[in-house]
Formats: structure tokens, C-alpha cells, sequence
């Protein structure tokens, strides 16, 4: 039998080391030679993998190769194997690229040949894929944000750390230098201690359709419901849309609890981890939020029910810092200190996908600004020098390849808690439904718990039938028990 050099390597680290069980330190440690190519295996085909995650691995093509996909609608995977090979033509002269398609992400996970996958997929099976995906060994990009629920992420973190094995969350802003300037200036005290910290994140509308519609033959919708209720009614406004050609527009689920939460874990990961960062809290985070908001009119037929305004304050550093989250603020972060000066980032003009928001055209916005403009020189030697990456995925593949989790720019333990403070937010805005004044929610970042019963509830894990995390882990030897105690 011809054993390749990748399946040696495995055979002869099994024969090494025959006493080595799941969670063992180090058990997913080891390097790639200099010629040797990280295989990746992209797990749901959608709006956020054709403009952002696909092209974004493809073009390290050095690095990686693009070897499996995975959907559960077999209309977008069939179009996801052709955008795959079409693209490793254009960019790499690959002529014949081989892709495997699978329709279980269990099929894909068990591939020996996937290294590493991207998990694409709406935001209520992030837990049970990612949590998959690293029980099985793989190394994993998983898109913003981290879970559905705190628990969920806190299960994620832990499993990523015992297995020993590289994540990266899509939050990529921290890895556009106007973002890691502002940040290190912030964090590094360049206008004095931080008081206040103002996050603009977009506001959703109402929308979508009530009406109940026969379920496509080409999705597999009993499955895309996964651990959320089965008895909800299919409308392509729920879930994403038929149309190929509308394949990059927004997806309904995105604004349909409890699919998506909306604005506030949306483009909420990306700002209020930028907001966290500058203030050094990534092992860390808010001991209080409280605010209010809007919900979404379901009247006449709309579907689509998340928050709409929102209007929110994070309390951090025993109350010296208010975090200020609201939809009345533009798309960005900005930092203030106590003697009144600021530092300020956002996009600029970027968009990822055609239904990001638009950036005002007045000239007045740029993506870096301050008070002074000497505010903005950057630190020679700063005292806390923040991690440094100009492409997330090459970042990502270089960890990947280097055996290094914590190369990442957002490891497995920062996406948890810049998504836990996140779910916070949505946690005080349902809790806060019908009360005039909205709702407080303490917390305890150490423990990552709330004194508040009805709280503790909203962090529990989604599970339905065989949808649930505890047979999940099982099936690949864990216990939810042991992995979430860490």
C-alpha cells in the first residue's frame, strides 16, 4: 500500500503516541512543510461565502486549496462546486480543480483530507457544526458570531482549547489597520483614560412573509431548522432565496429570531469587538448592560421579527467606561477620553456584500479620524502592542500552518466574549419587552453568569430531537459536561 505524506504523517503519529485520546493537550499540534497546502472544506454556500469566505481562502492559493463543500439546499451546491473550480481557473490557471460536494456536514467532517473548514451557515447552527468540526480535529473559520447563546460559546472556546486546535472568527475588522491603529492608541492611553465609547451597528426594517409556501425539493428544510422549532412554517423570506442570481442579496434568517438576533450580534460582532479590543477587555467584558429598543412590526403579514432601534449602555471598569451602543451613531467605533478627545474608525466606503449599509456622502466620515490629527501618529514602542494581521484568512492559515492557535486574530477565547457581550444586549432588550424604561442585566465576565433567573435562560443551548449538542459531542467521544466545565 502507497501511503501519501499527509496520511504517513498521521499513521506514524497514531503508532507514536497510541494512548492519546480527545482532549488531550497538543494531540492537534503539528506543522506543515513549506510546500505543503492546508486542504479546506467550506461548509454552506451562501451570501457570506461567495463574496467573503470562498474568494478570501482561494486567493491564498499558496497556502491552502479549496478541496470540499457542503449545503443542504443541493441547488446552492451545485452552483458553490462550479463558483469553486470557475475561480481556481481564473486566479490559479487550475483547469480540472477536484471538488467533493456533500450535503451532511458530517460527511464532510469525516473526509481525512479536510484539514480545516469554514462554517458559513446561519447563526443557530454555528454551535453544533463549529463543536463538530473541532471534536473531529479540524481547524476551524468560523463566520460572526461565535454561537447563538453564551453557553453555546463558552462549549466552542472550551473544545477549541482542549483539542488544541486553530480558530478564527470572521470578525476581520482586526485586520484593517485603521481599526489596530485606533485601537492601540486607545488601549495604550493616547488621549487619556477611555469614558466613553460610541458603536454605530445599522438598523434593521421590518419585512418578509408569513404566507406558508411548499418546501423546495432541493432543501433539506427538516435539517436547516436544526435545534429551533420544526412546526415553523417554511417561506423563502425564513430561510435564503431560491434565485441564484440574487444568491449575494441578504438572507431573511438574518432578521428572524431565533435564526439571527438582528443589528446587536450582527454587525454588533464586528463593532463591539473593536470596542472591546480598544479597551483591552478581550479575556473579559461589561459588568452591566441596560437599554431599550424597538421591535419589528409583524403586522399584515411581515415575518421578520428582530429589534429594529435600539438604544443601549454597557457599563465597564466599574463604571468608569460607558459603552454606548445605539442606531442613531454612524457605522463605526469611536473612543473618547476624560480630557474630551477622541479617536475614531470605521470602513470607510468598504462593503463586502451589496446589502451592507451605505457610508454618508457628505466628505465629512473617514475611516480614521480624530480630535487632532496628531492624536492618529502611531506608537513607536507601545506598551501594549496589539496582535498585527493584514488578511484574516491568511492569518487564519498561517496559525494553521505554523500548529499555532494563538496566531489568530480573533482566537476562540476573544470571538466568545466580544459575542457574549453581544448576546448580552439582546438578552436586556428581550428582557426589557413591554417595560417603559427597558431592563438592567448585571454581569460577571469571571463567571460568565447573571444573578438573574430568567437570564440564565436565554444562555442555554438551542436542541431539538437529534439537533442538540450533548449527542453532538458524543458522537465523536465527549461529554458536553466535561467540555463545558473546561
Amino acid at each position: 500500500m502507497k501511503l501519501s505524506r499527509r496520511n504517513f504523517l498521521g499513521t506514524a503519529s497514531a503508532a507514536a503516541f497510541p494512548f492519546i485520546f480527545p482532549g488531550c493537550a497538543g494531540m492537534n499540534v503539528r506543522k506543515y512543510a513549506a510546500n505543503e497546502k492546508v486542504n479546506v472544506g467550506t461548509i454552506g454556500f451562501g451570501r457570506i461565502a461567495i463574496t467573503m469566505d470562498l474568494p478570501g481562502v482561494i486567493r491564498q492559493k499558496d497556502l491552502c486549496r479549496v478541496v470540499a463543500l457542503c449545503d443542504l439546499d443541493s441547488k446552492r451546491l451545485a452552483h458553490g462546486v462550479k463558483f469553486i473550480k470557475e475561480r481556481y481557473k481564473a486566479e490559479a490557471g487550475v483547469g480540472n480543480h477536484d471538488v467533493k460536494a456533500y450535503r451532511d456536514y458530517h460527511d464532510l467532517l469525516d473526509d481525512p483530507s479536510v484539514d480545516a473548514v469554514e462554517i458559513c451557515i446561519p447563526d443557530h447552527w454555528h454551535a453544533l457544526v463549529a463543536s463538530a468540526a473541532l471534536a473531529k480535529g479540524k481547524h476551524i473559520y468560523l463566520q460572526k458570531p461565535f454561537a447563538q447563546t453564551i453557553t453555546e460559546g463558552r462549549l466552542v472556546a472550551n473544545l477549541a482549547k482542549m483539542q488544541n486546535l486553530v480558530v478564527q472568527m470572521g470578525s476581520w475588522q482586526r485586520s484593517v489597520e485603521q481599526f489596530h491603529r485606533v485601537c492601540e492608541l486607545a488601549v495604550n492611553g493616547r488621549i487619556g483614560d477611555i469614558v466613553r465609547v460610541e458603536v454605530g451597528c445599522g438598523c434593521d426594517k421590518a419585512g418578509g412573509s408569513s404566507a406558508v409556501q411548499p418546501v423546495p425539493r432541493n432543501l433539506d428544510y427538516e435539517m436547516w431548522l436544526g435545534p429551533t422549532d420544526e412546526k415553523a412554517p417554511y417561506n423563502e423570506t425564513r430561510v435564503h432565496t431560491q434565485d441564484l442570481s440574487k444568491i449575494r442579496d441578504r438572507p431573511g434568517w438574518i432578521q428572524m429570531a431565533p435564526y439571527g438576533w438582528g443589528m446587536i450580534t450582527n454587525w454588533g460582532a464586528h463593532q463591539i469587538d473593536i470596542a472591546q479590543w480598544g479597551l483591552g477587555m478581550d479575556d473579559s467584558g461589561p459588568e452591566s448592560v441596560t437599554g431599550t429598543c424597538e421591535w419589528m412590526d409583524t403586522s399584515g403579514g411581515k415575518l421578520w421579527n428582530v429589534h429594529t432601534t435600539y438604544d443601549l449602555h454597557y457599563s465597564y471598569n466599574g463604571g468608569k467606561t460607558d459603552v454606548h451602543v445605539c442606531n442613531k451613531y454612524p457605522m463605526g467605533i469611536k473612543f473618547v477620553g476624560d480630557k474630551g478627545e477622541w479617536l475614531y474608525c470605521m470602513r470607510g466606503k468598504v462593503k463586502v456584500t451589496p446589502s451592507d449599509p451605505d457610508v454618508p456622502s457628505n466628505g465629512k466620515m473617514q475611516p480614521l479620524m480624530a480630535s487632532r490629527n496628531s492624536l492618529l501618529e502611531p506608537m513607536k514602542e507601545p506598551k501594549i502592542a496589539l496582535k498585527t494581521s493584514s488578511d484574516h484568512f491568511r492569518n487564519w492559515l498561517d496559525a494553521i500552518r505554523a500548529g499555532d492557535p494563538s496566531m489568530t486574530a480573533t482566537n476562540a477565547e476573544i470571538a466568545q466574549r466580544s459575542s457574549t457581550a453581544c448576546c448580552l444586549g439582546q438578552m436586556c432588550m428581550e428582557l426589557g419587552r413591554g417595560k417603559k424604561d427597558g431592563a438592567t442585566l448585571k454581569w460577571c465576565a469571571k463567571a460568565e453568569k447573571t444573578c438573574c433567573a430568567e437570564a440564565q435562560k436565554l444562555m442555554k443551548p438551542f436542541a431539538r430531537g437529534k439537533y442538540n449538542l450533548p449527542d453532538e459531542l458524543k458522537r465523536y467521544g465527549f461529554c458536553y459536561d466535561k467540555v463545558l466545565r473546561g
